[in-house]
């Protein structure tokens, strides 16, 4: 392979000097000679036939196409080659251009000891995909997904699992190009749980097409699928000093047609949390109404456990057929306390404080199942994709409440509060891909989402003559459902390296439920429906020595998935309470995005992307004051749902990779960006920043080193600004006895500088405050592999992807 690459430049002047007839060309595709997958990055040469002299060359692009100009008729032989697969050749007579040749290549025996440097850019763009190629980083590859996702361009991980790209939580997860259609805990658990040795690589598609529902953006994790006959059993565990001891165990067994996997995993761990800061309560006149102050601190204590079952089936070189359930119960414990000190300044003058005490029982459980059928009609990508995933969620939890004042005057009380929710969910959708003539590939289909929420929250508070009352506008029920059908269509048309890819997706959503209180019959109901058009564009343009350059435009609308939001009905905690809004609209997002990426042979990689943003009726959270006879004579606050008016975002983000030799990488992630609104004529906006510093090195060929660095300045929301979070993590990791036995030793926060909270500052309502939990700790992991190694990137897929890929 590395002579075919170094002959290229040879073969371009002999080519120029055999220029007296008219020249063809040649162009196809190369694909895995099982799967048919499209290859990339496949070298492709054409070489006389009777001295097998080097003539002309060229490699495959992210589709597994290639083409080769300026070709002098004659025979030929096409050869083509790539790691891990057999060579290719075949005899080839060219009279005329062709432009769908075929290569097939057959994969390869496993090699050991073998290490190949720079084999492809660790950051690409495809089109409105910005990939991180997951598996040419060793630096991640003893983490987990929540590792690797740090690393993607503009994604970020809290330390509660939350995912954020570019500072919007709106992001869709998908698993192998389709959704995860996982609840948020699940979602959670499958971060945290994901090795990234398992993963191929992460698209982030940060301004979507059509073909995709969200309005805000969407990450696809890639998992790794090359496997051969063999099976392997994987026993590991995980500990850290929170503490938390994780044992699991894996078994994959696979042939040529048929893999699956058995995964089970137990959990126990402690999550020590707290909190501190300040809330003021401003009347209409902006005068003082109630100061508070506040202490809290937490421990819960949790078992967890989940049982997965992966199995796809090769049903022949053209259909595969995939199949996939799961279950994952827990129960936490807790315990907490909370000090709070009061003044009340109107009607009249008072001091109250008081100390909160609480234990919590949770008993929760998840699970899920689905199914996804492939089929290729050909080899050209015309194909057929049929998946149905259902889930369920389900948590009940039971506290004891004990307030004691510290004024004689107060009256104490106990409480005991119960909360059930049960929430399950379904989605069936279809996709269809038809090539056509010229480079032309139209994509329609269609989804259908139906999710089912039910929530009831019960609080008896003890009287003085020792019986239990039901505080009844404290109690309430809700119920909710919705159904979204959807349909969309996306045509693409390459000219060589440049793509123009348009779409348009008609969105449809109908939503009701209701809400009540149960004990008094105090009731509401709302039916909704939202509907529109999605309009997107794209184009890119990928040249051969790997420069991308791509912009793109989308036009969407969102609207608050909480039924609560829309509705006049008054939702009570302590002293405070939120209700819905009925006139709340939907927001309209234009987003105008430019991307550049540069893969530079002998240093690394340079990529930039800016974008630019702007919301219409965009949506967000106010809080005001009031009474209320429920809650107290005195004044208090609430939160609602408005419409904002208007904001927008400009910003741009950097990503060096810096990888001189196969022993050291070092990557820089950078952003900058403005956000602004304006409400009801109150304009604000603040210019925030982030970057990421990774470093990885390999010592003695065994010996494993990575640093990471990471900081977040202050962001800005309505009338909200988040408090600066940073962290330097260390890890080292090695394998022995020929990776049969692997370990790792990794430090998080060593410097325990990292700080989560906000401070708010809306008109009725003034706050300070802080979490803070263990972030500084040291986590250790083993695992020990029976059998054979190139299953390795099955042993967790039980685990986490619950939709699994056929092929």
């Amino acid at each position: 392979m590395l002579t075919l690459v170094a002959l290229m430049t040879v073969a371009q002047a002999q080519g120029t000097s055999n220029s007296s007839s008219k020249k063809v060309s040649i162009s196809g595709t190369v694909r895995d000679a099982k799967t048919k997958e499209a290859l990339p990055f496949v070298n492709v040469g054409l070489m006389r036939e009777t001295d097998t002299v080097f003539m002309r060359g060229g490699a495959s692009d992210f589709e597994g196409r290639f083409s080769i100009g300026d070709i002098k008729p004659g025979k030929y032989l096409l050869q083509a080659s790539c790691v891990g697969y057999e060579n290719y050749t075949e005899t080839i007579e060219i009279n005329k251009s062709l432009d769908k040749l075929e290569i097939n290549l057959t994969g390869g025996t496993m090699l050991q000891e073998v290490q190949v440097t720079a084999k492809r850019p660790l950051y690409l763009m495809d089109g409105e995909k910005n990939m991180y190629n997951t598996k040419e980083d060793p630096s991640i590859q003893t983490g987990t997904a929540s590792d690797a996702l740090q690393n993607a361009p503009g994604v970020e991980v809290d330390a509660e699992g939350n995912i954020t790209l570019r500072g919007v939580s709106s992001v869709e997860i998908w698993v192998n190009d389709r959704p995860s259609h996982m609840n948020e805990e699940a979602l959670k658990q499958y971060i945290k749980q994901l090795p990234a040795n398992a993963i191929e690589r992460i698209e982030v598609i940060t301004n979507p097409s059509a073909r995709y529902s969200t309005s805000g953006g969407v990450i696809n994790i890639v998992t790794n699928q090359t496997i051969t006959r063999n099976e392997l059993l994987c026993v590991g565990l995980q500990a850290t000093t929170t503490p938390m001891l994780s044992p699991w165990i894996s078994y994959v067994w696979a042939n040529e047609k048929v893999d699956f996997n058995l995964y089970l995993n137990g959990r126990y761990g402690t999550h020590e949390y707290g909190s501190d800061g300040t809330n003021t309560l401003l009347d209409a006149n902006g005068d003082t109404s109630r100061y508070q102050s506040f202490n809290t601190e937490s421990n819960n204590p949790n078992i967890g456990g989940y049982v997965g079952f992966n199995i796809n089936w090769n049903i022949d070189s053209m259909t595969h057929l995939s199949a996939w359930m799961g279950a994952y119960p827990g129960w936490s414990h807790g315990e907490g306390y909370s000090d709070y000190t009061y003044r009340e300044f109107q009607p009249t003058l008072s001091d109250l404080s008081y100390t909160d005490s609480a234990k919590s029982h949770n008993f929760w459980g998840g699970g899920y199942a689905g199914v996804w059928y492939e089929h290729r009609y050909d080899t050209t990508g015309r194909k057929l994709s049929l998946n149905f995933n259902g889930s369920l969620w389900s948590n009940n939890s039971s506290e004891d409440q004990w307030r004691r004042y510290s004024a004689a005057t107060a009256r104490d009380f106990d409480r005991q509060c119960t909360s059930d929710q049960f929430s399950p969910s379904a989605r069936i959708s279809a996709d269809y891909t038809l090539p056509l003539k010229h480079d032309i590939t139209i994509e329609f289909g269609g989804e259908l989402n139906v999710d089912y929420s039910s929530r009831s929250e019960t609080i008896d508070s003890l009287l003085p003559t020792g019986e239990w009352n039901n505080m009844q506008y404290r109690s309430y029920m809700s119920k909710g459902r919705s159904i979204a059908p959807n349909l969309y269509a996306t045509a693409q048309k390459r000219w060589g390296g440049f793509t123009a890819k348009l779409g348009l997706r008609y969105y449809n959503n109908f939503k009701s439920g209701t809400i009540e209180h149960t004990a008094v019959g105090d009731k509401m109901r709302i039916d909704t429906l939202f509907s529109g058009l999605i309009p997107t564009i794209h184009f890119s343009y990928q040249t051969k020595t790997f420069e991308s350059y791509s912009i793109s435009y989308t036009r969407r609308f969102a609207h608050s998935g909480d039924l609560s939001n829309y509705m006049p009905f008054r939702i009570y905690s302590d002293y405070s309470f939120r209700t819905g809004n009925p006139n709340l609209l939907m927001c309209y997002t234009h987003n105008l995005e430019a991307a550049f990426n540069k893969y530079v042979m002998g240093f690394g990689n340079v990529g930039l992307n800016a974008y630019w943003r702007v919301n219409t009726d965009e949506q967000g959270s106010m809080v005001g004051s009031t009474t209320d006879a429920v809650i107290s004579p005195y004044l208090v606050n609430y939160t609602y749902p408005v419409n904002i008016g208007s904001s927008h975002t400009e910003g741009v983000e950097a990503s060096i990779t810096y990888r001189p030799t196969g022993f050291l990488n070092v990557r820089l992630n950078a952003s900058l960006f403005n956000y602004g609104f304006d409400y009801d004529g109150y304009k604000e906006s603040k210019v925030s920043y982030s970057f990421r510093l990774n470093i990885w090195t390999k010592l003695w060929q065994k010996l494993e080193l990575f640093a990471n660095a990471h900081y977040t300045s202050p962001r800005l929301s309505l009338y909200r600004m988040s408090v600066a979070n940073k962290g330097v993590d260390f890890g080292v990791s090695s394998d022995f006895f020929n990776r049969k036995l692997s370990v790792y030793l990794n430090v998080n926060d060593i410097f325990g500088m990292a700080e989560w909270g906000e401070n708010t500052t809306a008109p009725n309502y003034q706050t300070t405050g802080s979490q803070h939990f263990n972030s500084r700790f040291v986590s250790v992991g083993l695992t020990w592999r029976i059998g054979k190694m190139e299953l390795e990137n099955k042993a967790r897929q039980g685990a986490t992807d619950n939709t699994p890929r056929g092929n």
